[in-house]
């Protein structure tokens, strides 16, 4: 058996195998379905765009560029990003201090937090985590 490879945070790789990952044991929360855009700041390659799909409280996809119709944008530095994906800086911490700038559809932003906070998340992307670099 080999070794998963490594992928770095927020590449396409890491976007695909995010991807992936949609049929893993996900709780479902069947009344959260948010369209997220994402807008990472001072990342090794610059500002990255990027986006999740969460449907039913799932995450069913993932992928790079912009979504026509999202419901949020999430604006914050890789840094960031890094530290939520690590478990350092919790989702309602990075909200209420501005370090997740926010506009959209505010009622999606409570849904989300649902997803992001339950735990479920972090576990969905442990292994994942454990192979990523920044």
């Amino acid at each position: 058996m080999t070794a998963a490879a490594t992928v770095r945070f927020l590449s396409d790789g890491y976007l695909t195998e995010l991807e992936s990952l949609a049929g893993s044991s996900q709780p479902a929360i069947p009344h959260v379905n948010v369209r997220l855009q994402f807008r990472a700041t001072g990342t090794p390659e610059g500002d990255v765009d990027y986006h999740l799909l969460i449907e039913k409280g799932v995450i069913t996809g993932a992928g790079r560029g912009l979504l026509a119709d999202s419901d949020l944008t999430i604006t914050a530095t890789y840094r960031d990003l890094v530290d939520f994906q690590s478990g350092d800086l919790h989702a309602a911490t990075a909200f209420v201090t501005g370090q997740f700038a926010v506009t959209g559809d505010r009622a999606k932003l409570l849904e989300l937090i649902l997803v992001l906070q339950s735990g479920h998340y972090h576990q969905f992307t442990a292994d994942l985590w454990a192979r990523t670099t920044w």
